[in-house]
Formats: C-alpha cells, sequence, structure tokens
C-alpha cells in the first residue's frame, strides 16, 4: 500500500519491493490509499484474508492503530513509520535533514525555512534534523506546513512564504514534489533560483538533475527501501520472529540550486 501512485518516491519503491518478490515467486498487489487514513484502514481489512503479508509505505494511520494492526500471524512492515506495533524499515531521517541542513549553511545562508509535509514520523524526524543544524550555527528556524505534499502544494508555498514575512535565503522542502512546484512559482514571480533564493528537498525524481536550476536533494534510497521491506515480509511470513531490518541513509546530491552565495 502507497500513499500516492504518482510520487517518483513510491514508484522506485514499489519497483525494488516487486523484484524481490519475483524472485520468491510472490506477485505484488498495489493499492494506492490516496493519502487517505480511512480508505486505508477499510483495506487493510479486506485485504489481509487475501494477501499472506502487507507492506505499509508511509501509513496514514495513527501510531495506536498501527499498534492495533500487529499480528504475527498476518504480517504487516512498515514503511518510515516505526512503532510498538508492526515491524518495519526506515531511513534515518534525522541525520539527513542535519546534513542537508548543514550543506546550506556551509553555502552561505542563514535564514533557512523549512516547508514540512503531513505531520507524521518522517516529517517531525526532518524537522527534528533541520533544527538541530540550525540550532549548531546558531540560527533561528522557520517552518511553514505545505498544504500538500505534492506540486500543487509546493506552488501554494510561494503565498505562504510571502505571507509570512521576509522571504528565506534558503527552503528546504519535505519533498522535491513540494520543491518543484515552489520552484515553478518563485520562478513565475521573477525571482531568482538560487542567486536570491536557494531551493533544496527530500527525495530521488529522476528529472532533479534537469530542472532549471538542477536540483539540490537529499536522496532517498526508495528502491532499496522496497527491497529491504519485502525481504523483512518474507521473513515474517516464514518464521515471526525475522530479525529487524537494517536502517537506511540518504545521499546529499549537492546541486546548482543551492549554489554558494556571494
Amino acid at each position: 500500500m502507497i500513499l500516492d501512485i504518482l510520487n517518483p518516491h513510491f514508484t522506485a519503491l514499489v519497483k525494488g519491493a516487486s523484484q524481490v518478490a519475483a524472485e520468491h515467486d510472490y506477485a505484488v498487489l498495489l493499492v494506492d490509499t490516496q493519502e487517505n487514513a480511512q480508505r486505508e484502514g477499510q483495506l487493510i481489512e479486506t485485504l489481509r484474508a487475501r494477501t499472506d503479508g502487507l507492506i505499509l509505505a508511509g501509513s496514514r494511520l495513527s501510531d495506536e492503530e498501527l499498534v492495533q494492526l500487529h499480528d504475527p500471524e498476518r504480517p504487516i512492515v512498515t514503511v518510515g513509520r516505526p512503532t510498538a506495533g508492526p515491524p518495519g524499515v526506515r531511513v534515518d531521517e534525522y541525520t539527513a535533514a542535519s546534513q542537508l541542513a548543514g550543506h546550506l549553511i556551509a553555502q552561505g545562508y542563514r535564514r533557512i525555512c523549512y516547508l514540512a509535509g503531513p505531520p507524521f514520523w518522517v516529517d517531525t524526524q526532518r524537522e527534528g534534523g533541520y533544527r538541530a543544524a540550525l540550532t549548531r550555527a546558531g540560527l533561528e528556524a522557520q517552518v511553514i506546513r505545505a498544504t500538500s505534499p505534492d506540486v500543487p502544494g509546493g506552488e501554494q508555498a510561494s503565498a505562504q512564504l510571502h505571507q509570512a514575512g521576509e522571504l528565506p535565503d534558503a527552503v528546504i522542502c519535505y519533498n522535491d514534489l513540494i520543491a518543484i512546484g515552489l520552484m515553478t512559482a518563485l520562478s513565475a514571480q521573477g525571482l531568482r533560483i538560487p542567486e536570491e533564493i536557494g531551493v533544496a528537498a527530500f527525495g530521488n525524481h529522476p528529472l532533479a538533475p534537469y530542472l532549471s536550476p538542477p536540483l539540490t536533494l537529499m536522496e532517498m534510497p526508495s528502491q532499496h527501501l522496497g527491497e529491504s521491506a519485502a525481504r523483512q515480509l518474507l521473513g515474517l511470513i516464514a518464521c515471526p520472529q525475522a530479525p529487524e531490518a537494517p536502517e537506511h541513509f540518504g545521499v546529499l546530491r549537492a546541486r546548482h540550486s543551492t549554489r554558494r552565495r556571494s
């Protein structure tokens, strides 16, 4: 189960899971929950009786609901939602965000805004890492929540930034889709990137290197997450006491959208 089939992060994740499943003679049924927790809960109840196991990628259920779903006889693996319930795979989002903010600070940016996403574990960890990096540098944090984690949400975020007062020097976006929308809106307003405002994001959008300017990313290992989640689920199907999956890490891809300020 994924949140948005149009998001390249989930596309790559499904590719990884499908490859591992095929190697073990399993088929993958793909379900798009459309960022809807109620729809997700209903689909889980329907599919658990018809499948050997479920992977929940970016679940919008509450921690309490996820804990209640834990059942070794009907295994579930989460991606990016560690809880006391079902086991899962994740990226060290806190460190990734700290490194990305540190890169912007090293490039000379001082007023750095975090354009947040949906308030779940991934976003909380990213905001925490961002705040820690700014605190170490003696800088003030500014957090604005995007209206949606997609391109339209990024376009609307441009107005949110202007309404908040003085524009920041740079913006770290929750994901690359938000960043693409933001860059489009800022450019339409005549603002030059990175000369007047830098933009960076988390993600692995295949077009990021080809945008104008090319987008700096903390690249997420989406396909590897899918592979790891599938291996863990297959392990749980074979043995309910299968070990936890290893933690994954992002990789900084510095590009022109955060070029050093003179």
